[in-house]
């Protein structure tokens, strides 16, 4: 059954009874599974007739048929949720139920008789009232002359939140397909998911705008903005078809949004050359006044105004947002603890997007920065280190699941390799279109498309918090008549975790003073592993992941110095200066986020800072000669409220720098000073050598 919504608003003050909730007194919040219901009916479709007759009012008056499918046999009672409105009737197949209860949260509906023995049935809710806002983001508001809703609340549970402007199923499991019958003022449009089908003229100036989305959808990917737009169309060429889009935008941002929307065909053809075809009916963004952020809204993106600037620079949000259509819009997570397959690999599509547009060094940029993010702020953030799955409820939209889910989606694709990963992320992507998919389904599917064994890989990496650190303990080289033997062995040390990573895959690079090079892929289990290669060169310096692949606790980087003058490594708290350079040379700076293998000296009287340490190495000529700034924070810097780490110091004057030649070593302390540049908290070293390099402090 279609309507569309022609009703006099007497007929809802007739129906006011004992159905109005207290707000203040309803709780948001549920005790039991949000999918408990899904095994026993389904919603297959919804028309949705909503009146808002007055954009600066609140108030909308609404009549919503459910065509659901009971898939029990004797089922007794369908219980729908929705949040804080006024109920006014209820219809099966235009019969009216009498005996229905409704406590602000749950309408249960008895139907025993009214459904007995039938495929489907249609029931219509009436009802009106003001809709809710979360506590913290999302729900529905109306601001500024726009009316929209933000489909996910972050503190409400379930975080979807349908049940804030209409009744439905809220769960991320229960999908069906949409009729959106919105009637409005006139002068105004509403926006919907899916394709505009007509618009209705009424006889009071109003109009109605009928919106069909012909594909399902959970209810927190459903939406309707509704202004004074003005819209920007477009036809898109995908890889199968052209794909019409729109850019529905208030009047005065139209020219900065011609130029920030510019680009949707690019964002369109990366995710379509990474993980298949575009599925859905239309691409389309819409502009609100939302305080910051996005929603992926299927087909119906809603962008903040605030990031509708003119230029690029809020491109990688509105490409984070697209990629939902193929991450959480097409193959949505099973339950909350699953939302790293929504949103952590929506995050990790912004790094193929930077690859796309700007090149390589860009995107291992952008990996290494989210990576140093994680490692410095996430446990802060998320008030524990955790695990990418199984994310506590209060922290589902938190820093581990966007940050950390990008971080192993990154190792998980440099683990199976592009050939592999790719082509089975697209089978992933195939089986479960249009419907839900737990973190389970994707480890097997990945599994059996690749033929490799990914038990381990999950159970550490998804399942488990916190990080490996991997680095060299010892290389020996023996010569032979016609090429070299090197035995290296790797040590494993943790970091937020007691047990210990097994079936590792890295990366290992060989070079010599000529630069000759050679990579191999070295694997292990437990604390140490132990393998044997054979080079045609006598190799120098021994390299582990020197293009960052794995998202263990170290944050790297590997340059070409070529000239004298000031080099900053971040993300690894040290910067270079280089005195003289006459030949090139590839330098090696990593900062090991976990203590040393040995935390010894002969002649050092105080106290190693002992939460990190850091190794320069590569290939140096031989009258390179720069000085290093090792980085501190103090601790009445702004930063040091989000600084875990002894680099956190209340005393720099007795700061002091240790070295050693390699790992087992005893550590020494060597010449050093503290760097009197203002807002430069570091401890400078002279003549800079390979090898390793901690803080410590004297007595």
């Amino acid at each position: 059954m279609t309507r569309n919504l022609i009703i006099p608003l007497i007929t809802f003050i007739l129906f006011l009874s004992a159905f109005i909730p207290e707000k203040d007194n309803i709780s948001n919040s549920l005790s039991h599974d949000p999918n408990s219901r899904t095994d026993t009916f389904n919603v297959v479709h919804y028309t949705i007739n909503l009146i808002v007759p007055d954009i600066k009012d609140n108030q909308v008056y609404g009549i919503v048929d459910l065509q659901i499918q009971p898939l029990i046999k004797d089922i007794d009672t369908i219980t729908l949720d929705l949040f804080g409105f006024s109920v006014d009737s209820i219809w099966i197949e235009n019969e009216t139920i009498i005996n229905f209860s409704y406590d602000g949260r749950f309408i249960d509906i008895p139907v025993k008789d009214e459904i007995h023995s039938k495929s489907s049935v249609v029931i219509s809710v009436f009802y009106h009232g003001t809709p809710c806002t979360d506590p913290g983001w999302g729900g529905f508001y109306f601001k500024d002359n726009v009316v929209y809703n933000m489909g996910v609340g972050m503190k409400s549970y379930p975080h979807g939140v349908g049940r804030y402007w209409y009744p439905c199923v809220d769960n991320f499991i229960d999908r069906a397909t949409y009729d959106y019958f919105i009637r409005v003022p006139e002068n105004y449009i509403a926006v919907c998911p899916g394709e505009l089908k007509e618009t209705y003229l009424h006889n009071n100036s109003s109009i109605t705008w009928h919106w069909f989305l012909e594909d399902n959808i959970p209810t927190y990917l459903s939406s309707v903005a509704i202004s004074e737009y003005e819209v920007i169309r477009d036809t898109l060429k995908g890889i199968e078809r052209m794909i019409p889009s729109s850019v529905y935008i208030r009047p005065d941002l139209k020219n900065k949004a011609d130029s920030s929307f510019s680009e949707i065909e690019k964002y369109l053809a990366v995710l379509e050359n990474y993980f298949g075809p575009y599925r859905w009916q239309r691409v389309g963004y819409i502009g609100v006044p939302f305080s910051g952020g996005a929603m992926e809204h299927a087909t119906n993106i809603a962008i903040s105004e605030s990031t509708i600037t003119g230029n690029h620079s809020f491109e990688t949000l509105y490409f984070h947002e697209l990629a939902h259509s193929w991450f959480g819009n097409m193959v949505t997570c099973r339950t909350s603890g699953d939302m790293w397959l929504n949103e952590g690999w929506a995050s990790y599509c912004e790094a193929l997007f930077i690859n796309h547009k700007y090149g390589k060094e860009k995107f291992m940029n952008y990996v290494r920065d989210n990576h140093y993010k994680v490692l410095m702020y996430t446990h802060l953030r998320d008030n524990g280190m955790r695990a990418v799955y199984g994310i506590p409820k209060e922290f589902t939209y938190g820093s581990t699941v966007y940050d950390k889910g990008s971080d192993v989606v990154h190792t998980l694709r440099n683990y199976l390799g592009d050939d592999q990963f790719f082509p089975a992320v697209k089978k992933y992507l195939d089986k479960y279109a249009f419907n839900d998919a737990s973190t389970e389904d994707l480890k097997n599917i990945l599994s059996d498309q690749t033929e490799i064994n990914l038990d381990d890989f999950f159970k550490s990496w998804i399942y488990s918090p916190g990080f490996p650190h991997f680095s060299i303990d010892t290389f020996m080289v023996h010569r032979n008549e016609n090429s070299y033997d090197v035995n290296v062995v790797i040590e494993q040390k943790l970091k937020g975790t007691d047990e210990l990573y097994n079936s590792n895959r890295l990366e290992i690079t060989f070079m010599n003073d000529n630069w000759e090079k050679e990579t191999a892929l070295f694997s292990f289990s437990g604390r140490k592993g132990e393998n044997h290669f054979e080079l045609p060169f006598k190799p120098t310096i021994v390299l582990l992941d020197i293009e960052e692949k794995v998202s263990d606790a170290i944050t790297g980087y590997t340059r070409v110095l070529k000239k004298t003058g000031e080099y900053e490594f971040e993300a690894s708290f040290f910067r270079q200066s280089v005195e003289k350079i006459t030949d090139s040379a590839l330098v090696r700076v990593e900062y090991h986020w976990v203590t040393p293998d040995t935390i010894k000296s002969k002649d050092f009287n105080g106290k190693f800072l002992t939460n990190g340490y850091w190794s320069v190495n590569g290939i140096f000529p031989e009258d390179y000669n720069a000085t290093g700034y090792f980085k501190y924070f103090s601790k009445q810097s702004r930063q040091s409220a989000y600084v875990d780490s002894t680099l956190l110091v209340d005393d720099p004057e007795r700061l002091v720098i240790l070295f050693r030649e390699q790992p087992g070593q005893p550590w020494r302390q060597i010449p050093s000073r503290k760097s009197n540049e203002k807002l430069q908290n570091g401890v400078i070293v002279k003549h800079l050598s390979s090898g390793d390099y901690i803080m410590g402090q004297i007595k």
